[in-house]
């Protein structure tokens, strides 16, 4: 199971709560926008479009979650098939893909909240 966040990394990089609040919403607004591109690209057959925003997402998964690797395998099979412009492959391919995003999102709305309203410490926070 690919974790959502890697909580220890960012409080490292982002010692000060609210600028680690901050640094959340602005993550989450931008980890929305482009989920919903690759969807609007992916619905205009517009690979070459969706091929980047693939690719941005996937170092953006990555860097929040701490796990590389899981997150490559995670991405592995919406990138071959866009790779390949094979319509008929994206719906099965691009389905655990834009899940674990939604997932996302909503992992980095609850981190955001725990740092504004209780300031509580969570180690990590999984799928």
């Amino acid at each position: 199971m690919t974790s959502l966040l890697d909580i220890e990394l960012l409080r490292d990089l982002y010692p000060d709560p609210q600028a680690r609040c901050r640094f959340l919403r602005r993550a989450h607004d931008v980890l929305r926008a482009d989920r919903q591109a690759l969807q609007a690209a992916m619905a205009r057959r517009d690979h070459g479009d969706a091929r980047q925003l693939a690719h941005r997402l996937q170092g953006t998964a990555a860097f929040l979650n701490g796990a590389r690797e899981s997150t490559l395998e995670l991405f592995r099979a919406l990138n071959q098939a866009l790779a390949q412009g094979d319509v008929a492959l994206l719906p099965g391919r691009c389905e655990p893909t834009l899940t674990y995003l939604s997932s996302l999102e909503a992992a980095l709305l609850r981190a955001t909240e725990d740092r504004a309203t209780t300031g509580r410490k969570k180690k990590e926070m999984t799928n």
